[in-house]
């Protein structure tokens, strides 16, 4: 160690003192400059590019389980649409809304499948997806070849057991995880920044307890270097602070949307496993469906899906809830009329029903909750959407802002330590 190094480092005159304070000053705030910023390149990561593929991936697999349910209901929809357990052929409609849902649901495999990371469990369910998607489609095809003969039913029964013992769950299971990841990037985001105001406190306390003892010290104004620090400091500490607690106000409303959301995913996807229920169940012509009931139960009960979306709801979000329990009611209304027909043996009326030909029937109701269940999920997605991108301005410069002032914060310090040190000596 040279003498000059030895003298610096554990000197007693006074400005070997102020050169290790002003080091330590100046150490203070490249910590601060660097903390500050590896935090903010998080929180930007978490709604910037990392959060932008994982909400992508959260918006596929919700999309496409819903698809996959549309799917599944529209082809059992189809058998019963022709009139005669599907003798009679399959509607049009029906056909093409079919054709529309493994379409997207096949697109948007494709596309969380060039989003995901090879290996993991995510990775493995969209692969077993690909694999038994086509499977499903190619026995859907077979039912329909074979019209209205006993085999078609049981060809679509088999489709419709590998869609729901196969193919669901591992859409659900895609599903949930990506939403929880979702969830942990909102959390990521919105968290309080704590060892940035600890490390910025720290620093600006030390920067302030320096500038009042060399005041004290010297009976003069304060260093206007250590002053203009603490203040550049100051900033940033509230700079953080400030986009922290709008960001998070934003993201509760956010993740209050996707609360909203989630729940009313889950009511369309239980309204469509009960039109499946109940379409495959006159194809069958085993009379009224026993699965239906529990389904309305979880749609329509206490403590129910539409319950758990309005106790999230704000005004507006509230309104569209509203409109699709009314929508419910109904179809439950109409549902419960074609049980009754169908357990009477009018069967003709309740394939009427099932099919769309009664203006007031099973179909038509559906149709109108399916329709509900849309608006009202497009526009809390919307909201939703505001609420992030709102979140993510107010997170805009939060990496490089504050780790600017606090790299200026260190230089206006050397130079307010560095002048005093030149009029000492």
């Amino acid at each position: 160690m040279s003498p000059r190094w030895r003298t610096l480092t554990s000197g007693t005159t006074t400005p070997d003192r102020l050169w290790r304070v002003g080091a330590l000053l100046v150490v203070a705030c490249l910590a601060t400059a660097m903390v500050s910023l590896l935090a903010g390149l998080d929180r930007r990561d978490a709604l910037g590019a990392g959060g932008t593929r994982v909400a992508a991936l959260n918006t596929d697999s919700a999309q496409l389980y819903r698809s996959l349910n549309e799917a599944d209901a529209m082809a059992s929809s189809g058998f019963v649409s022709g009139g005669s357990g599907g003798s009679g052929g399959e509607a049009p409609a029906v056909r093409a809304r079919y054709d529309d849902h493994v379409s997207r649901a096949a697109a948007r495999l494709v596309h969380a499948a060039g989003l995901l990371p090879p290996g993991g469990r995510d990775a493995a369910d969209v692969e077993l997806l690909a694999r038994q998607l086509p499977r499903y489609t190619a026995l859907v095809e077979s039912a329909r070849a074979q019209g209205g003969q006993p085999s078609a039913r049981e060809t679509l029964n088999t489709a419709s057991a590998l869609m729901r013992t196969t193919l669901l769950p591992a859409a659900d299971q895609l599903r949930r995880s990506q939403a929880a990841a979702l969830a942990a990037n909102y959390r990521g985001a919105s968290a309080f920044p704590l060892v940035v105001v600890i490390v910025a406190a720290v620093t600006l306390a030390g920067v302030g307890f320096v500038g009042v003892a060399e005041r004290r010290r010297t009976n003069r104004i304060l260093n206007l270097g250590l002053l203009a620090s603490a203040a550049l400091l100051a900033v940033a500490l509230l700079w953080w602070l400030t986009a922290t607690f709008v960001a998070a106000g934003r993201l509760d409303a956010a993740r209050a949307h996707g609360d909203v959301t989630t729940a009313l995913d889950d009511a369309r996807v239980a309204v469509l496993q009960a039109r499946a229920a109940e379409t495959r169940s006159l194809a069958e012509g085993a009379g009224p469906d026993q699965e239906s009931g529990p389904l309305f139960d979880r749609l329509l009960g206490a403590g129910g899906q539409l319950d758990r979306a309005a106790s999230a709801a704000d005004p507006a979000s509230a309104r569209g809830i509203a409109a699709v329990r009314a929508a419910a009611t109904g179809w439950r209304d109409a549902h419960e009329r074609l049980r009754a027909l169908s357990a009477s043996g009018d069967r003709p009326r309740a394939l009427a029903s099932a099919a769309g030909a009664d203006p007031e029937g099973s179909a038509v109701s559906f149709d109108r909750l399916n329709a509900s269940l849309a608006t009202a999920l497009g526009e809390d997605r919307t909201a939703l959407a505001l609420d992030v991108r709102g979140a993510d301005a107010t997170l805009t410069g939060i990496a490089l802002g504050p780790a600017i002032l606090a790299l200026l914060a260190a230089v206006a310090a050397a130079i307010g330590v560095g002048r005093r040190i030149w009029e000492y000596r």
